[in-house]
């Protein structure tokens, strides 16, 4: 018995080292702004060391956050109202020793000196148009959520199928759901 409690304080020791990283909405605010319901947000991202060495080694990482407004209803299943998604590269160029954040439906690129700083900015959502005003029903409530996640599919084609079965590249949110009233 004293030996199964020696293991499970050993185990409780090394667990904080062996925490996984994981993307999380800290925030979700949805407002209006000259008829149009927007959201900010806050987002947390930890990158695995896999990760982390696969960007510096030159492997652009792409993540995506995606917006969904939703009609809520009783007897069914919510209805969809808007679906939008953002994707993101990030990729460390190693003769400036700078890392980039590009938007990649809009093209828009930064540079960074460092990761956690690109993480820090692309964690900051401001004022994302989600619907104009008038299409919403005033009698109807609605749920806006967002959620965000590193995507496999634009990895390498060698590097993709191990990140498939491997937990340390399945990374992602869940989803943060704030009421809105319209």
């Amino acid at each position: 018995m004293g030996r199964w409690i020696h293991l499970l304080w050993l185990l409780l020791a090394v667990m904080p080292a062996m925490a996984k990283a994981d993307f999380r909405v800290l925030e979700l605010s949805p407002r209006f702004e000259e008829g149009v319901l927007v959201a900010d947000a806050r987002l947390d991202y930890r990158l695995t060391a896999p990760v982390v060495e696969a960007l510096e080694s030159g492997v652009s990482v792409v993540i995506s956050q995606t917006l969904r407004l939703q009609r809520l209803r009783w007897w069914w299943r919510n209805a969809r109202v808007v679906l939008h998604e953002r994707r993101h590269r990030l990729q460390y160029h190693a003769i400036s020793r700078r890392y980039v954040l590009t938007r990649l439906d809009t093209g828009e690129s930064r540079s960074f000196r460092n990761l956690d700083a690109l993480l820090l900015r692309l964690g900051r959502v401001e004022a994302w148009p989600v619907i104009a005003g008038d299409r919403l029903a005033g009698h109807k409530r609605y749920r806006l959520g967002l959620s965000t996640a590193l995507e496999t599919d634009p990895l390498p084609r060698l590097l993709r199928t191990r990140a498939l079965i491997d937990d340390q590249w399945q990374i992602a949110s869940g989803v943060r759901y704030q009421q809105v009233a319209p």
